[in-house]
């Protein structure tokens, strides 16, 4: 009986020493991630915002975007601000930004949420939203479409990122 219940302590001791190194090994596992790639900005960066244009004013007949904008900026206040806009060269049946706010994983950017701002008889759109978010890196990447008389435009956009503590 006694030599049972020493054994049984044995078992049991091991076990719980078994899971310590178990725990401590996942917790070691979420210190020591990838660093994230190179285009990252500096930890003092609030904001980041891309405005690309077409500066060729031949695109104008291949083209019906002509300027195309992301941005992220860190509100300070456990919040993201993300944005987009699109504008044509002239007025379109419809036009859009789809802005994915990313975070970085440790090993990929991976999409958390996405908004739309869209328009129809015009030839701008932009919008805004706050997001709550948690520390790490993030980043906006944009999808910017028009559709006019059976033309169909698209262009990307990638902001760079910035650290949320």
């Amino acid at each position: 009986m006694k030599k049972e219940m020493r054994l049984s302590a044995i078992f049991l001791l091991l076990t719980v020493i078994g899971l310590c190194f178990v725990f401590s090994g996942f917790a070691w596992a979420e210190e020591v991630l990838p660093p994230p790639p190179p285009e990252i900005m500096s930890r003092e960066a609030h904001q980041s915002i891309v405005v690309n244009i077409h500066k060729d004013t031949a695109k104008a007949g291949t083209s019906l975007i002509k300027k195309w904008v992301c941005g992220i900026t860190n509100r300070k206040d456990g919040t993201v601000a993300i944005m987009g806009q699109t504008d044509t060269y002239g007025t379109v049946e419809y036009l859009d930004a789809k802005i994915y706010l990313q975070r970085w994983n440790g090993s990929k950017w991976a999409d958390v949420i996405n908004r739309t701002y869209s328009n129809n008889n015009s030839s701008s759109v932009s919008g805004s939203s706050n997001i709550s978010v948690e520390a790490g890196y993030y980043r906006v990447r944009g999808v910017h479409s028009a559709r006019n008389s059976g033309n169909y435009d698209f262009q990307s956009s990638v902001s760079e990122a910035i650290w949320i503590p």
